[in-house]
């Protein structure tokens, strides 16, 4: 009887450690996604790490919450913090490898631009906050611009001060910047004036630039070094001549607020501006003339502005905690806007290679992003619904149909099209895809036919195969590229030689139309998804019915196989993905309900544990194709219905294609070593007491990092 008590009393005790348990890990969730979505304080880095501690907790791993933060700060490459107030300013050194920044807490600091670590200890000797900053042309000096009216110049290897202090001007610096020989520098001051100084000497070369009237926020010089631009409080930005400090034309006026920032453009002959007036503009450096209406979008003021190494792009950085990329050509926003700070972002600035921002902020951290394609931002292009989406098989590119008569190719890498737009059909493209080389592209259309297209060329291969008497609602190849299979609203599955063009036969049995037609891996079968609402197996090589699965209550829109074959997977307009098993054709587990509205398509992920689901509400919904338990959030983004939605070959993205007449990408997968990837150091033991708990062991959540506060 003892021993039994005993036995109950230790049962006891560790389902209350469990619950424990339990309950700290959704505290600990719920408290980082608040952090995450800005509406508790704590910051991303804590927010990442809380979730990594969550995981770590002794119960049954939940990927969800992990999921959910790789989406939502997927373009975050790395958070940097060391600062101990407000970072001002960041400049990459010439090759990319190293940052420099500066902060209200009176020091310059240099990084590690790969792995987010300080290099050094933090430069200190100026007496006020530090605002400007950087780098000379060799990579070897830094230059920095304080409150306490002096620039200074630092060694980057030593950190030491080289020279005096460069006095002169009676106000605040607040930007500074090297010529491109590295031999001058500029400093833009409160006191409404511009100096130039002697790099090596620390001397001032000529006299003082003068002409607004107000304080000179921001200098920098053209690629040639012939001239400078300055921006200031005056709501004007001003160009001179480097040699003789003379103005240059007329005051550039448009902003109607003060002007925070100018740079010119790679090849000296715009500038790009920003403003307190919430925008930035463009013009031409070489008549002053605005190119283009004011890029607006920033609900607050924009308070840097940094063209790409190609000139081809702007990135803005604004007090609304955001930052933007535009295209320069155009003035186009170039997707959604890069999110994460918890507080002004003053600075941003391109890699040398373009491939990279960095970006300074009022929360005291220092953050790279990924300059891409932005996860989440639209790929933009087609003027109607697009119907379809697909990666090529070496996951290179995307094709896309659309209600535009168009089939485009899209680099998912930049998010830019890939040459012209497909063009040839008379109606709708309803579905589009790959052959199994990557050589050609098959399409099927409104207008009652199926096209196939030089992948490369993007010219139409052959005549139109012609059959069907209604719209072709999908196209597929065999995985051996030989066949397609087509599917059509009038109520026939099709098969087609791909080298000829030839018909070989029809599939017929539904009593609806077929929205959707795929191959199982290893090409025997076809399963067809119908509006009757049936979902059928057929022979790939006889033609003939092999099963009909029923259970859905609406029309079945999409239907996928898993890579080995075993599983079929079904979305319908009764808004539930069924499985089955597609030997016995029997449905397996309950249905997975996704949200409001129909599901208008399935895909397996190619490792077979993910389902993913294109959702009429916009949004795409990832599953564990085990569990049937949505993995994560749901991804919203389309302002219309998502119709389309595929995997790369590598599993590491999705594709989504929407009624909003864009196609956008996601990550589609997670690991702790993702969000490790964004940090630059565990939290401290102390940290540890305070957010997870005083009475559980320290764990370092990411072994190859510091732990912070260890020295």
């Amino acid at each position: 009887m003892v021993g039994l008590q005993a036995v109950q009393a230790r049962h006891e005790a560790q389902m209350q450690l469990q619950q424990k348990l339990i309950a700290q890990r959704q505290i600990l969730i719920a408290q980082a996604q608040d952090m995450l979505a800005g509406t508790q304080p704590g910051g991303d880095a804590r927010a990442l790490q809380q979730i990594l501690a969550a995981r770590a907790l002794p119960l049954p791993a939940d990927n969800g919450p992990l999921y959910t933060a790789v989406a939502q700060r997927a373009s975050t490459l790395k958070i940097i913090t060391g600062h101990t107030a407000a970072v001002n300013g960041v400049a990459f050194s010439p090759d990319g490898h190293r940052l420099a920044t500066v902060s209200l807490d009176k020091t310059v600091r240099v990084w590690d631009a790969g792995t987010g670590q300080q290099v050094g200890a933090p430069m200190t000797g100026h007496e006020d906050n530090v605002i400007g900053v950087a780098f000379s042309p060799d990579g070897r000096r830094v230059a920095s611009a304080s409150m306490d009216m002096t620039a200074r110049v630092w060694d980057v290897e030593t950190g030491q001060l080289v020279g005096a202090p460069l006095r002169g001007h009676t106000g605040s610096v607040l930007g500074v910047a090297f010529s491109p020989d590295g031999n001058w520098l500029a400093t833009a001051s409160t006191d409404r004036t511009v100096q130039l100084w002697d790099a090596r000497t620390g001397y001032p070369v000529g006299a003082r630039l003068v002409g607004h009237t107000g304080s000179v926020v921001s200098v920098a010089f053209s690629p040639d070094g012939q001239r400078l631009a300055t921006a200031s409080d005056d709501q004007t930005v001003r160009l001179w001549d480097a040699r003789s400090g003379q103005q240059v034309g007329a005051p550039l006026v448009g902003h109607l607020g003060p002007v925070l920032s100018v740079v010119f453009s790679p090849d000296g002959h715009r500038l790009a501006s920003a403003s307190m007036d919430k925008t930035a503009r463009v013009w031409n450096a070489d008549t002053g003339q605005g190119l283009g209406p004011p890029l607006t979008g920033h609900s607050g003021p924009v308070q840097s502005v940094a063209f790409g190494p190609d000139g081809h792009r702007l990135a803005t950085a604004s007090a609304d905690q955001t930052v933007r990329l535009w295209d320069a050509d155009t003035g186009r926003d170039r997707g959604r806007s890069l999110t994460g700070h918890g507080g002004i972002v003053n600075g941003v600035v391109f890699s040398p290679d373009g491939r990279r921002l960095a970006t300074a902020s009022s929360d005291s951290t220092v953050r790279l992003w990924d300059a891409g394609q932005s996860f989440g931002a639209p790929l933009t292009g087609h003027t109607g619904s697009v119907n379809s989406v697909v990666f090529s098989p070496d996951g290179h590119r995307l094709a896309s149909a659309s209600d535009d008569q168009s089939v485009r190719l899209w680099d998912p890498d930049t998010g830019l099209p890939v040459g012209a737009p497909l063009l040839g059909h008379t109606g709708n493209v309803n579905s589009v895809a790959f052959s199994p080389d990557g050589r050609r592209l098959a399409s099927a259309g409104a207008d009652q036919t199926v096209r196939l297209w030089d992948a490369v060329t993007g010219q139409q291969v052959g005549t139109p195969l012609t059959g069907h008497t209604g719209s072709v609602l999908g196209v597929v190849f065999s995985p051996d590229g030989r066949q397609l299979a087509s599917a059509g609203a009038d109520q026939t599955v099709r098969l087609w030689d791909a080298a000829t063009g030839k018909w070989v036969a029809t599939l017929t049995g539904h009593a609806g139309k077929v929205n959707s037609v795929v191959f199982s891996p290893d090409g025997r079968r076809l399963a067809s998804a119908g509006g009757d609402p049936t979902v059928r197996l057929w022979d790939a090589g006889t033609g003939q019915s092999v099963a009909m699965l029923t259970g859905h209550a609406g029309p079945v829109l999409g239907v996928a196989f898993s890579r080995d074959g075993r599983w079929l997977a079904t979305a319908s307009a009764d808004e539930t993905v069924r499985l089955w098993d597609a030997a016995t054709g029997q449905s397996i587990g309950d249905p997975l309900k996704g949200s409001d509205g129909a599901v208008n398509a399935v895909v397996f992920s190619p490792n077979g544990r993910r389902l993913a689901t294109a959702e009429s509400d916009g949004t795409v919904q990832l599953w564990d194709a085990t569990t049937g338990q949505p993995f994560g959030a749901f991804l919203g983004g389309h302002t219309g219905s998502a119709l389309s939605v595929v995997f790369s070959p590598d599993g590491q993205r999705l594709a989504s294609a929407g009624a909003d007449t864009t196609v956008r990408l996601w990550p589609a997968d997670a690991s702790p070593e993702m969000l490790c990837a964004k940090l630059t150091s565990n939290m401290s033991r102390q940290q540890w007491r305070d957010w997870v708990s005083p009475d559980m062991d320290y764990v370092t959540l990411c072994p190859g990092l510091p732990i912070a506060g260890s020295g």
